[in-house]
């Protein structure tokens, strides 16, 4: 009865709650696997090779289109050798996405902190020092926060057309982003809390990047679903509501 009036009172709440669930369920489709350490040991390392990194990252390509598609159905997708070429392809096409909608904004914003670093001078401290030890470390965080899901964002909309042209379109993604602003960023905060966790305990770092990828990526999924329906929904709603304004009929049988 409690748990009914709290859903009366404010619906978000439960939402929210659901949402936290949800994330259970990425970490339970990607290990669910019972090869999924094996792909991680193998992805993580090659994340680190020239050129061989764009195969990893077309396997997250890949498990973002499941994810996106079928979340209740969602398997981890296999690794083998006959899927590298595949994988090569898409994961050049995530990196363009990537330069655009996550590394270009990052390199602006660290450009940013550097030229606030070359206007103010504090005593005793070089503006490199400046930079690196009291700038950055608070930029960097932001700047991942808010790129890493609108990239997702980005590769969704690649995703949904099968053309690049609408990952770069940077409108109608920050509308999306923007409805589901709440969810991508608690799929952020999970992706770099576990690339914190793993160097704070020391382990390779390629291995919990790849891992955070692919369980973000099973979350990124559905929530751009959710996001994409809201922004077509308010969109048919507002276009109805101008056409009432201009003096057209609502429906077909609203005129008597």
């Amino acid at each position: 009865m409690h748990q009914a009036l709290i859903l009366g009172k404010n619906d978000s709440v439960m939402e929210n709650n659901e949402r936290f669930g949800d994330l259970k369920q990425a970490f339970r489709a990607v290990t669910r696997d019972g090869s999924w350490w094996w792909k991680v040991l193998m992805g993580g390392p090659m994340l680190f090779i020239p050129l061989a990194f764009l195969i990893p990252m077309g396997f997250t390509m890949e498990v973002l289109r499941r994810a996106k598609k079928n979340p209740e159905k969602f398997v981890l997708p296999g690794f083998g050798f006959p899927l590298w070429g595949r994988y090569f392809k898409e994961g050049a096409v995530k990196l363009l996405i990537a330069f655009g909608t996550l590394l270009a904004p990052v390199l602006a914003w660290m450009g940013f902190t550097w030229a606030v670093a070359l206007i103010f001078h504090f005593p005793g401290c070089e503006r490199w020092q400046f930079f690196l030890k009291v700038l950055l470390p608070f930029a960097s965080p932001v700047a991942f926060f808010l790129t890493i899901p609108f990239c997702a964002v980005s590769c969704c909309r690649y995703l949904d057309t099968g053309r690049i042209g609408p990952a770069f379109d940077y409108v109608t993604n920050i509308k999306i982003y923007r409805a589901g602003f709440l969810d991508f960023s608690i799929g952020a905060v999970v992706i770099m809390g576990m690339n914190a966790i793993a160097q704070t305990w020391l382990l390779p770092l390629m291995w919990g990047l790849f891992f955070s990828l692919c369980v973000g990526d099973c979350w990124f999924g559905p929530i751009y679903n959710e996001a994409a329906r809201q922004v077509r929904r308010e969109e048919a709603e507002a276009a109805a509501a101008n056409g009432v304004e201009d003096g057209e009929p609502s429906s077909p049988g609203s005129e008597s």
